[in-house]
């Protein structure tokens, strides 16, 4: 196993133990589609699976990286105000 699908390996499994750890809480549906992507890519493309990883651990570094806040997900209202601007002119 290469060095890069042994790490990758690695985040899964601690990933995974993660979401077993907080199964009470119930995960966030996000956090298991992520990993579900991250298994069905890790035995072909280790590094899209890193990719889905990386999805699953967006949440986290946001708190210790404030830029990424551009990417957050609007609220319904914003996406409401956008489609209106775009679309008034549409309808």
């Amino acid at each position: 196993m290469s060095d890069e699908l042994s790490k990758v390996v690695r985040r899964f499994e601690e990933r995974l133990k993660q979401l077993e750890a907080a199964a009470h809480e119930g995960p966030a549906h996000w956090k298991v589609f992520h990993l579900h992507n991250a298994l069905n890519a890790l035995e072909k493309d280790h590094s899209l699976a890193s990719l889905h990883l990386d999805e699953f651990d967006r949440a986290e570094l946001a708190k210790e990286y404030p830029e990424l806040e551009a990417d957050k997900v609007p609220t319904v209202e914003e996406l409401r105000s956008r489609f209106d601007m775009i679309a008034g002119g549409m309808l």
